[in-house]
């Protein structure tokens, strides 16, 4: 979908960010927000950067941007008062810590290719003009059957806890289906009732569930409609019209239902759940004022790093903790093989380095950047950030340099990255999180994906066949 990089979309960016830059309290935050965006997309590679990568580096600036936005909502200058600087240079540090993960994944990209093949199965353009390689309504059976073994290794990792997280990562393969639908409704610009019926699914168990894990599988269907390449319809942009829209409105009222659902709803049986929720999304009346500006505070996530900067230059901590290192050597102790390895405890360790007291029932990080400052400091702190980037460009380059069709490659590439390294996880989860989903997905790729292939796409001869139809379309 081409449209989204095109003249007029940057144009259309532009005038908002003029507008933005003449009511915004905080011009220079602003500039720097904003222009640090297309400048990272650019470094990405443009047109050429896999969507997923994209994807990645958006979502973290939205958290950056985030506290800007919440300021300006609030009418307040972040740079005042005497936590003013420290704010400052926690947007300035984390614009930065993206560029390095940009650059980071750009070599990757490359290096990837050097690694794992040239990429002579990635004709994008010729496949993605035949239409994708699986038959729509398989693609839609296989996600109900995802659910099912969500379920099953959901209760086998409670079961086993040593295996639960690679057990859990087996989830992952319901994001693939949810790609290979939305790609192949995208393709088309036919079936848009099955997309329909996948976001309710979602909708509904999401929102059952503790955490409200709603929003997902719509991430899933942005990317798949960035890489789209089809023309850009009415339909498409009315689909993503909506699907926005909804996520928007469902976070603004689980922003405000969600302490109470949690501690007082979610013990209760499900038929009690699915009422009270009925009632306070559709019935009772919301305050959306109050529920949009505790929104942006959620999604902004630069203000624990600017307390660590702040501690940190009072001396109230120390620097090089060695938190890095601890991550590494976490990940290099799985528990499969040592049982008895201490269970990771983010608001363990934000509680010793903000020095302030977290609930028991809560989990909050610092975040990976934040840590990488605590360790190394800025700028030297841009190294292992860069190095990130490397791992998540190379991880994307292995996917697409495997023999599928180009929306199976894209849907596994996706599924594996799509949630890896967001800003507020703290190094170990995100290290090890990333690691672990990597490694499942690529099996599940190699042995599980040819088990199906025929049968996903109708029932043809060898789909693999195809992807050596072209000469290989690489990112730059």
């Amino acid at each position: 979908m081409r449209g989204l990089y095109s003249l007029p979309t940057f144009a259309v960016v532009a005038v908002l960010v003029v507008a933005l830059l003449l009511a915004s309290a905080n011009v220079m935050l602003w500039g720097a927000v904003a222009l640090a965006l297309p400048i990272v997309v650019w470094v990405l590679g443009g047109t050429r950067a896999y969507p997923v990568l994209v994807w990645l580096i958006g979502i973290n600036w939205l958290r950056i941007a985030g506290d800007v936005v919440g300021a300006d909502l609030n009418d307040h200058v972040l740079g005042d008062g005497w936590m003013g600087q420290y704010r400052e240079q926690a947007v300035y540090f984390s614009l930065c810590a993206m560029l390095a993960a940009a650059l980071g994944m750009r070599c990757g990209t490359r290096l990837g290719a050097r690694a794992f093949g040239s990429g002579a199965h990635t004709s994008a353009f010729l496949l993605a003009e035949k239409g994708p390689d699986v038959r729509l309504r398989r693609v839609v059976t296989a996600y109900f059957g995802t659910l099912v073994l969500t379920e099953v290794a959901g209760a086998t990792a409670n079961v086993v806890p040593t295996l639960a997280q690679p057990v859990l990562a087996l989830a992952l393969l319901k994001f693939v289906c949810v790609y290979l639908a939305a790609s192949t409704v995208f393709a088309s610009d036919r079936g848009y009732l099955w997309l329909i019926l996948i976001s309710f699914f979602e909708l509904t168990i999401g929102l059952g569930g503790f955490f409200a894990s709603y929003k997902e599988a719509f991430f899933v269907m942005f990317v798949a409609l960035a890489a789209s390449r089809g023309a850009v319809s009415l339909r498409k942009w009315f689909f993503a019209g909506a699907a926005v829209t909804i996520v928007i409105w469902v976070s603004l009222v689980w922003t405000v239902i969600k302490t109470e659902y949690r501690y007082e709803i979610f013990s209760s049986p499900l038929e009690q759940r699915v009422a009270w929720l009925a009632q306070r999304i559709l019935v009772d009346p919301i305050d959306y004022n109050d529920a949009a500006l505790r929104l942006v505070e959620r999604i902004g996530y630069t203000e624990f790093y600017a307390l660590l900067i702040a501690r940190l230059d009072t001396g109230a901590i120390r620097h090089n903790l060695g938190l890095y290192g601890a991550a590494l050597q976490h990940v290099l102790t799985p528990r499969v093989l040592f049982p008895d390895k201490l269970a990771l405890d983010d608001s363990k360790l934000t509680t010793a380095l903000l020095g302030f007291k977290i609930g028991d029932d809560t989990s909050i990080g610092v975040g990976y950047v934040a840590e990488a400052h605590v360790d190394f400091g800025f700028p030297a702190m841009l190294v292992p950030l860069l190095m990130l980037g490397a791992m998540l460009g190379g991880a994307a380059q292995y996917f697409m340099t495997r023999r599928a069709p180009l929306c199976i490659r894209e849907g596994f590439a996706t599924a594996s990255l799509f949630l890896s390294f967001s800003f507020e996880a703290n190094i170990d989860k995100a290290l090890g999180g990333f690691i672990t989903g990597f490694l499942v997905m690529a099996m599940a790729l190699k042995f599980g994906y040819p088990i199906i292939a025929q049968w996903l796409a109708g029932g043809r001869s060898d789909p693999r066949a195809d992807a050596d139809r072209a000469p290989a379309e690489m990112p730059i």
